[in-house]
């Protein structure tokens, strides 16, 4: 396997994860020690529905902001040919989800699935409903690093139904195509020809001209607190109402995101149900699209100096040459902490680096 590690780096490190997989035999969480796989698993979902906040309310009807494109967004019917190219582009795998069919299937019996498919996605978009049966998520925990008895240092892997998947690869796709100009380019995460890579090469270039200019940059570094799960439903409906998202889009939407059903999956080991009440689906091809519109106003709310995205890790950055500099520093940092308690978002680490040119 040692061999392998250059030519097939992947066979290499599926190897040494199956041989660093190992079952907890009993679980701590909240003080309390479970050993039963049957309670195990109802103590990981205890603690992965903990994520999850209650929503406001959306309504629909408010006034649109100023900046309002009207319902330019919409998508109105799905093609055969959409159909076929989202199968196609299935990853074929042997995990199943809920409905205990394999993607590998799916693919092989592409012909006989289309029209059915076609029918159900159509009728899915016209009625405004997302199927509540492709909303149910199986959840295995996968250890992190540290103590293995401890639950808080597990994180859910979602599987999801590949019909949802297919699904919602054809929306992605549709969707992206209107939106991709309105999405900040501060934002190098979830987006095609855009990485780490982009935005560190952003980064390096405002240290370049900042060292050129013979003045220190400081780096403001910032990540939010279970980002993906505690999106809020109402804010970030408002949002896409107010950037121009049709009515019947949005109501999908919100069909799509809420009362979704989980379940942990332990040892053969089965847990309660549980549902999300915040968040964007784990494992789905639309949720990071959809994310990058609950954090996409972000940059906006900055008034002297710049940022960078990826996808919900925040950097911000000043060039430094005197103290007003540091107070308008401060002040874009006040402007990120009131976006916070508007989006009901909690900032778990903020630290400042100050990045100066030796001269040697």
């Amino acid at each position: 396997m040692e061999n392998y590690l250059v030519l097939d780096p992947r066979r290499f490190w599926s190897y040494f994860k199956n041989k660093n997989i190992n079952s907890p035999d009993s679980l701590f969480y909240n003080n309390v020690r479970y050993n039963n796989d049957g309670d195990i698993a109802n103590a990981f979902a205890d603690y992965f529905s903990s994520v999850f906040k209650l929503s406001t309310d959306f309504h629909g009807n408010n006034e649109c902001k100023s900046d309002c494109v009207g319902d330019l967004v919409k998508i109105e019917n799905v093609t055969y040919d959409d159909v076929v190219l989202s199968i196609s582009e299935l990853k074929s795998s042997l995990t199943v989800g809920v409905d205990n069919i394999p993607s590998f299937i799916i693919k092989g019996c592409l012909e006989f699935l289309i029209y059915p498919l076609l029918v159900l996605f159509n009728l899915s978009l016209r009625t405004k409903v997302f199927p509540e049966v492709w909303k149910q998520t199986k959840i295995f925990p996968v250890f992190k690093k540290g103590d293995a008895q401890n639950c808080k240092n597990y994180r859910p892997i979602a599987i999801l139904s590949p019909f949802s998947k297919i699904f919602e690869n054809i929306i992605h796709k549709k969707l992206y195509n209107q939106v991709k100009n309105l999405i900040s380019t501060s934002e190098h995460g979830f987006i095609p020809k855009r990485s780490t890579t982009t935005n560190l090469f952003c980064l390096t270039d405002k240290i370049i001209s900042s060292f050129e200019s013979g003045s220190q940059l400081d780096v403001i570094y910032t990540d939010f607190s279970q980002a993906f799960d505690s999106i809020d439903f109402g804010i970030l409906l408002k949002k896409l109402q107010g950037i121009g998202f049709h009515v019947n889009l949005i109501d999908w939407l919100l069909s799509y995101l809420c009362k979704r059903s989980l379940y942990v999956y332990f040892n053969n080991a089965v847990s309660h149900e549980f549902t999300s009440t915040s968040g964007v689906p784990q494992g789905s091809n639309l949720g990071p699209l959809v994310f990058i519109f609950s954090i996409n106003d972000l940059t906006c709310v900055f008034k002297y100096y710049g940022c960078l995205l990826f996808p919900d890790d925040l950097k911000l950055f000043a060039s430094i040459r005197s103290d007003l500099d540091s107070v308008l520093l401060q002040r874009d940092l006040d402007c990120l902490f009131k976006w916070c308690i508007d989006n009901r978002t909690l900032k778990n680490v903020v630290f400042l680096v100050t990045l100066e040119r030796l001269n040697l």
